[in-house]
């Protein structure tokens, strides 16, 4: 009986070892309507199923600034923001202003996220001065949406005060289009947005482009954007390519994490690129040749190492 209940310990104690030995990680993403959640939570699946003693899981937010802000709270271990968060971020500018984030490191560099404005059919909105005065759904507080929606009037020359804003998620937005309750959605995202989708099922929708001067200018402002492209079919009835800007998708995390436990996850997400092709369309823009095209923060220890030994960081 003895022996029985010293094997009952032994197995007890060496399992909570074992527990206490794994590490739990958190990767914070974005609202359940758009790609971060998706992508997020297979790119925790990936840490959960192939990285050693890790384990992760995908924790919904108002994506990329409250992503980092999170990080630098020490509430989530890796997060998904535009390209655009994390520079400002790391240099302390925008929202960042007297908040800066000096230890937030680069791993990746998924995909491109096009500026999306989305209209109704019947709409007069056509051109972006088109939407000065309107009721505009730019994104919840502190989103990546917001903040982009920010530079890009600021360019045009215009503030916040000449619109209508609506400080409302993703899903929020597509229900208030859905409703005529506003008058324009503008997202920062891959596409397809499934909020977009689920506009376009019930109601006729136009995307408005983003060019001529103001593309440029902006990009000169934030070279952190780039041109981009919304192709024909995207959505249902956009018979035409939409010209337009992109801020890319970027999973960062802090110097927190070790320079293993970062390589072991690259390793692993790229190993198993296949987990995030499934999880969105946007999955199959994740590559390891373009995991740097666009990076605009330092990278951290572990992610450097990797990419060195691929051959992608000299």
């Amino acid at each position: 009986m003895k022996k029985i209940l010293l094997v009952i310990l032994f197995v007890l104690v060496f399992s909570s070892f074992c527990f206490a030995a794994e590490q739990m990680l958190i990767i914070g993403t974005g609202g359940l309507a758009g790609v971060y959640y998706p992508l997020g939570s297979a790119i925790a699946s990936v840490i959960s199923d192939f990285v050693d003693g890790a384990s992760c899981t995908a924790q919904t937010s108002a994506a990329g600034v409250e992503n980092a802000r999170l990080l630098n709270l020490g509430e989530i271990d890796l997060g998904l923001v535009q390209t655009s968060a994390a520079y400002q971020a790391v240099h302390g500018e925008k929202v960042f202003t007297g908040d800066q984030i000096k230890d937030l490191r680069g791993l990746a560099v998924l995909y491109p996220q096009p500026m999306q404005i989305v209209v109704a059919k019947e709409s007069d909105i056509y051109t972006f001065e088109d939407l000065l005065g309107k009721r505009v759904g730019i994104g919840a507080p502190a989103s990546g949406e917001e903040v982009t929606f920010k530079e890009i009037i600021g360019v045009a020359g215009h503030t916040i005060e000449d619109y209508k804003p609506y400080y409302i998620s993703l899903a929020e937005m597509a229900s208030s289009l859905k409703d005529r309750n506003i008058d324009m959605m503008w997202i920062v995202g891959g596409i397809p947005i499934a909020a977009v989708l689920d506009v376009a099922s019930v109601r006729d929708i136009r995307l408005v482009p983003i060019d001529g001067d103001l593309k440029e200018a902006a990009m000169k402002e934030y070279p952190y954007h780039a041109p981009g492209i919304i192709p024909a079919g995207t959505y249902a009835g956009q018979d035409a390519d939409i010209e337009t800007l992109a801020s890319p998708a970027y999973l960062v995390t802090t110097t927190r994490l070790s320079e293993n436990l970062v390589y072991d996850i690259l390793s692993a997400m790229f190993d198993h690129l296949d987990v995030l092709q499934r999880a969105h369309a946007q999955g199959k823009n994740v590559t390891l040749e373009g995991a740097l095209l666009g990076s605009s923060i330092p990278l951290h220890p572990g992610a450097e190492k990797y990419y060195k030994e691929k051959g992608i960081l000299k």
